[in-house]
C-alpha cells in the first residue's frame, strides 16, 4: 500500500516538473511575421471579394492585366463551339413568357443568345465550352442573374428560368428646389440663341443635387413650356450653347451633366427626381405633362434607362448612343475598335463580360427595348471615332423588330460630339432634325 502511495507521489511530482516547465514562446520577429502574414491574407480576400466602387474596378484591371500577361505564354482559350443551352422561360405561375432574352457571354463579349418562342422555350446552339453566368431577361420582367452552367461540346445543357414581375424600387422623394436668380446667355455658334439660365439647387434625397442649370427662352409670355431633359456627357456647364438654342426654340430646358462613373442607378435616381419635380409644377413657365429627353454618349445610357424605368415621358432623342456594351468589348478585344479618351480603360474596369455579365447586360439598350417606349429619334455620325455607328443601326433594329416608334438618321463627315460640332452645316442640320422631331412630339 506505501508503495502505491509513493508512485502517486512521484507521478505527481513528475507532473508538476512538466508543467512547471516554461511553454514555447513564438520569438517578436516571428510573431510579427504572423501577424502580417495575416493582414495579407484578410486584405487580399477584402480585395478580392469587396464589392465597393473604389475596389472592384482595381481589382478588374489587375485581373485583366495578369490574364493578359499569362495568355502571352500559353495563348488564348480556345473556342469550341458545339455545346447548346436549351429550356423553358416562365413567370411565378407557371406560365410561359415569349420573346424573353437568354444570353450567355464568352470572355471577350462574344454572345450567345435566343429568344424564347410562344411556349416558352429557347435554344442557344453552337456555345463555345465553357463555364457561363447566364443572364436572362423579358419586357415588364426583372432581370435576372441564372446559376453558373457549364456547356460541354457535343452536349446538350437544360436550364430552366422562371422571371418575376418588375417592380419599380422605391425612391426617395427631391424637395426644398430654389432657382438662382436668371442671367441672359447669347451664342453665336454652333447656332445662334438667345436665353435665360438659372442654377437649380434641391435637396437630392439628404445630398445635393449635380450641376444643374435650367435655361427658359427670352420671349414674355405666359406659356408653359413643353420640358426638355438634356442629359450631357460632361460638365453642363460646358455645353451652354447646345441648351441655349434649344431654349430659344421654345422649350424649358432642364440640363444636367453626369461624372463619368459606374454609379449610374443612383445618377438616373436624381434625374427620375427631376421628372418628378418638373411633373408638379417646380420649374417655372413648363409644362411638365409634355417632357422630352435628350442624351448622347455616355449619357444616352441614362436616357435608355430611364425610358425602361417610366413611361410618361412623350419622346427621348439620343445622338451617338453605346447601345450593345457586348459587342463593343468584343471589338475591342478584337483590335477593331479602340475607345479614345481613356475610355479603353474604363471598360477593362467594367470587369470581363463573362464574369459581369449582369453590368454589361443592364446598359445594352438592344436588349430591353420595349413596344411602348416613346418615339424616339436616333443621331449618329458614320465617322464617329468615338461610338461606331452601328451602335445605333443594332438598337434600329431592335425597335423595329418590337414595333417601337422611331427615326433614325446618319451623317457622313460629322464628329461624335454632334450638337458641338464646330462645322456649321452638320451642326445646322443636326438641330433641326432635333428641332423639328420634339415640335412634332411635344408640341402637338
Amino acid at each position: 500500500m506505501e508503495s502505491k502511495s509513493l508512485d502517486l507521489l512521484d507521478w505527481a511530482v513528475k507532473s508538476k516538473d512538466l508543467d512547471s516547465k516554461p511553454k514555447y514562446d513564438m520569438p517578436p520577429k516571428s510573431r510579427l511575421i504572423f501577424i502580417l502574414s495575416g493582414l495579407l491574407l484578410l486584405s487580399l480576400f477584402f480585395l478580392a471579394t469587396s464589392q465597393q466602387r473604389y475596389i472592384w474596378p482595381l481589382r478588374n484591371n489587375l485581373y485583366y492585366h495578369s490574364l493578359q500577361l499569362w495568355w502571352s505564354y500559353s495563348g488564348l482559350p480556345i473556342k469550341q463551339e458545339d455545346g447548346t443551352l436549351e429550356g423553358v422561360v416562365q413567370n411565378e405561375q407557371g406560365q410561359p413568357i415569349s420573346e424573353a432574352w437568354v444570353l450567355l457571354s464568352w470572355w471577350d463579349g462574344t454572345t450567345y443568345y435566343a429568344q424564347s418562342d410562344s411556349t416558352g422555350h429557347y435554344r442557344i446552339d453552337q456555345v463555345a465550352a465553357g463555364w457561363y453566368r447566364p443572364v436572362a431577361g423579358a419586357s415588364h420582367y426583372q432581370n435576372r442573374l441564372l446559376p453558373p452552367v457549364a456547356i460541354g461540346l457535343h452536349h446538350v445543357t437544360m436550364l430552366n428560368v422562371q422571371l418575376s414581375p418588375e417592380i419599380a424600387a422605391p425612391l426617395m422623394p427631391a424637395d426644398q428646389l430654389t432657382l438662382s436668380p436668371p442671367t441672359e446667355l447669347s451664342c453665336p455658334e454652333p447656332i445662334p440663341g438667345t436665353a435665360q439660365r438659372f442654377q437649380v439647387h434641391f435637396n437630392n434625397a439628404g445630398s445635393p443635387n449635380q450641376l444643374t442649370l435650367f435655361y427658359l427662352p427670352i420671349t414674355p409670355t405666359t406659356t408653359s413650356w413643353p420640358i426638355l431633359l438634356t442629359i450631357y456627357p460632361g460638365p453642363v456647364d460646358s455645353w451652354d450653347c447646345a441648351s441655349v438654342p434649344l431654349a430659344a426654340a421654345g422649350y424649358a430646358v432642364i440640363a444636367t451633366g453626369p461624372a463619368y462613373s459606374f454609379e449610374i442607378e443612383s445618377q438616373i435616381d436624381e434625374l427620375e427626381r427631376l421628372i418628378n419635380l418638373a411633373q408638379i409644377g417646380a420649374f417655372p413657365h413648363s409644362n411638365g405633362r409634355q417632357i422630352g429627353l435628350l442624351g448622347g454618349s455616355f449619357s444616352s445610357i441614362h436616357v435608355l434607362r430611364l425610358i425602361e424605368r417610366r413611361q410618361d415621358v412623350q419622346a427621348a432623342l439620343l445622338l451617338g448612343p453605346p447601345t450593345d456594351m457586348f459587342t463593343l468589348r468584343q471589338r475591342f478585344e478584337a483590335g477593331t475598335f479602340q475607345p479614345p479618351f481613356g475610355l479603353d480603360q474604363v471598360m477593362i474596369a467594367a470587369g470581363l463580360p463573362s464574369d459581369e455579365i449582369m453590368r454589361y447586360w443592364r446598359y445594352s439598350a438592344v436588349y430591353h427595348a420595349q413596344a411602348d417606349f416613346p418615339p424616339i429619334a436616333l443621331l449618329h455620325s458614320r465617322t464617329d471615332e468615338v461610338v461606331p455607328f452601328e451602335q445605333t443601326e443594332l438598337l434600329a433594329q431592335r425597335l423595329e423588330a418590337v414595333g417601337a416608334s422611331y427615326e433614325s438618321y446618319f451623317f457622313a463627315g460629322a464628329s461624335h460630339y454632334l450638337l458641338a460640332d464646330g462645322d456649321g452645316k452638320d451642326s445646322l442640320h443636326v438641330y433641326q432634325i432635333t428641332v423639328d422631331f420634339l415640335n412634332r412630339q411635344l408640341k402637338k
